[in-house]
């Protein structure tokens, strides 16, 4: 089957962002991998072609909102990813000798750090609400189930690959 326009722009794009995030230091690729995750998952879901038509039919018709989605979907979300891939470099250190265990941990941390932002900011944004506070034991609960679901729907087929 002949490829597409469109998949080799997006094969294109994808690997021009990988060359330049391994051009990076190396304590800075997993952040910067992390929010590509975000935004790849994101173009895979068709976000891409639907969001900017989106935008501009919720900019006519009501701006607050339209600024709200842009920030949570095109800032916040990937600050899930960067702050997804901080934590799992942070905690590599520890977990690097724990073999296949130790990569599913640090796929259930990065999922964690996501999921924080996600709660802590982006549905906030979205619902046009301020953020919650720190101590609201609802979010924390919030930001453990969705880190669990993430990290073992990524950990479980990387920690295999790893194996």
């Amino acid at each position: 089957m002949p490829e597409s326009r469109l998949a080799r722009i997006f094969g294109s794009a994808a690997i021009a962002a990988f060359e330049w995030v391994e051009d990076r230091p190396k304590w800075l690729r997993p952040p910067l991998y992390g929010a590509l995750f975000i935004y790849a998952f994101m173009a895979l879901r068709g976000a891409w072609f639907l969001l900017p038509v989106l935008l501009i039919i919720m900019a006519v018709t009501n701006p607050l909102e339209a600024w709200r989605a842009f920030l949570a979907i095109l800032v916040y979300a990937p600050l899930g990813g960067v702050l997804g891939g901080l934590v799992y470099a942070t905690i590599r250190s520890v977990t690097r000798s724990l073999g296949r265990l130790g990569t599913f941990i640090q796929c259930l941390g990065a999922s964690c750090g996501y999921a924080f932002i996600l709660s802590f900011l982006v549905l906030p944004t979205f619902k046009g609400k301020p953020m919650p506070s720190f101590s609201d034991q609802s979010e924390w609960i919030t930001v453990a189930v969705i880190g669990m679901i993430g990290g073992i729907a990524i950990g479980i087929p990387l920690s295999r690959e790893r194996a």
